[in-house]
């Protein structure tokens, strides 16, 4: 279960003491796979940095007891130095409990990567675009998380991430999902479950997807479009709670 104690996050990128106007104290059920609608798109990335943990709320604390994913499709802290094999590596000793309990095989892996002429000894910092959005998408689906974290979908919905989609489902078994993405295609085939959010972290629905789509479409003003969303993700926002010229959005996205 993920709970949330006397929690509350910045909601103003201009203003660092603007928070929740009440901390939360609920939680996400285990298995629960949960959209999270809002237009406040700063509240977005700070949801998402503080889980990922890397950045500290106003107040309060996230306890969670299992293992929580980089975002999905980032980076996962790996160098653009690195040749594909040695970012394997890294992670493997990072992350290899969860290799063990992942659903797909290092074969297939290597199978999948090759589609792309993605190859072991390739430099991450040559790959073209589209093979690195290729490649970070195939690692975060590699591993076995406890609780998946997606931001951003732009490249998980399109047509070339296709192949990898299907190992995404199949590593959400009985896992926590949150996603902060706007994108409705997306929250119909990976979502059950949705809570819409108020400007200031306001918990304005909590129920099933549809019914929190519904809610939000009658109740919420119109907001940027999914892919828009996807594009502004991290792009020149302060994700830290102090006033710095410090951007944190490139550690974790």
């Amino acid at each position: 279960m993920l709970t949330f104690r006397d929690f509350s996050l910045r909601c103003d990128p201009s203003d660092s003491s603007i928070g929740f106007k009440n901390v939360w104290n609920w939680s996400f059920l285990e298995g629960k796979r949960t959209a999270v609608i809002t237009n406040n798109l700063f509240l977005k990335y700070q949801l998402v940095g503080a889980l990922a943990g890397h950045l500290a709320p106003i107040s309060g604390q996230i306890l969670f007891d299992g293992v929580i994913g980089w975002p999905v499709g980032g980076e996962g802290g790996l160098d653009s130095k690195l040749r594909i094999s040695h970012a394997l590596d890294f992670l493997v000793a990072v992350y290899g409990d969860c290799l063990e309990k992942s659903f797909m095989r290092m074969d297939l892996f290597w199978d999948l990567l090759s589609r792309m002429e993605i190859h072991s000894g390739l430099i991450i910092r040559d790959l073209s675009l589209l093979q690195k959005d290729y490649f970070f998408l195939a690692v975060s689906v590699l591993f076995s998380f406890d609780l998946y974290l997606i931001p951003r979908t732009k490249f998980l919905m399109s047509k070339s991430a296709k192949p990898l989609r299907p190992f995404l489902h199949n590593q959400l078994e009985s896992k926590t999902l949150v996603s902060t993405s706007a994108n409705k295609s997306f929250q119909r085939e990976f979502c059950t479950d949705g809570l819409v959010l108020g400007e200031f972290g306001e918990l304005l629905f909590s129920g099933g997807l549809d019914e929190a789509i519904r809610w939000a479409d009658q109740n919420l003003e119109v907001s940027n479009s999914a892919d828009s969303d996807d594009e502004q993700f991290g792009t020149g926002l302060n994700l830290l709670n102090l006033d710095s010229s410090d951007d944190g959005a490139d550690d974790f996205i």
